[in-house]
């Protein structure tokens, strides 16, 4: 498995996010997001990137990052759900790393939203799998940001509606359950889980 890569830069192409390199004659493609395609030099010039190597099936495919940091915040997107390669390359591409974990961290969904290829479902799973885990990359000696208050429980009632409707329960009646259990004393109190608020939920509709 490839971890690092360092080498002549025979190619920069923009258009397909990728950088070729040429390490002792051999020619590494490396797939790139935009943010790291503005810190790999001009054709010609000496370029190092740590790199993921994506395995599935028969295909190899490698991914490049200006540092582990940035490597690390690749593979916690891979590991949200329906988040492959792509998606979690144009996450990165959307802001600067530093600039991007905060982001996920304050739950500022409408940022997320706003990156080429990301949906509202897509940033809502990036912030409900991700807004915590991300605080471990932050700079020791800085603040971590608050967590937003709206950003994880939008998220989690958005999550337990596409649940409650993929078990075949009408959308209407959904909304309506969900807006009886959210709105209650108890949930604004302590609010719980997806898999409570799903539990709780299916028990109001269970009820009519």
């Amino acid at each position: 498995m490839i971890g690092w890569l360092s080498g002549q830069v025979l190619a920069r192409e923009p258009r397909r996010g990728t950088v070729t390199l040429d390490v002792n004659g051999l020619g590494y493609e490396v797939r790139v997001s935009i943010q790291t395609l503005g810190a790999v030099p001009d054709e010609g010039e000496c370029c190092t990137l740590w790199i993921h190597t994506h395995v599935r099936e028969e295909q190899l495919a490698l991914f490049g990052f200006t540092s582990p940091a940035e490597r690390e915040l690749f593979l916690l997107l891979l590991s949200v759900p329906k988040v492959g390669p792509k998606n979690a390359i144009a996450v990165l591409g959307g802001l600067p790393s530093d600039e991007l974990i905060r982001c996920i961290a304050a739950g500022e969904k409408g940022r997320l939203e706003k990156i080429p290829g990301i949906g509202k479902k897509t940033a809502d799973q990036i912030l409900l799998s991700l807004s915590e885990k991300v605080l471990s990359l932050l700079d020791p000696d800085e603040e971590a940001p608050a967590v937003a208050a709206t950003g994880r429980p939008d998220a989690i009632v958005e999550e337990a509606n596409a649940v409650l409707v993929g078990l075949g329960w009408r959308l209407k009646q959904v909304d309506k359950a969900l807006a009886q259990v959210t709105q209650s004393d108890a949930w604004e109190a302590n609010p719980g889980s997806l898999d409570e608020l799903v539990r709780r939920t299916l028990a109001q509709l269970m009820e009519r």
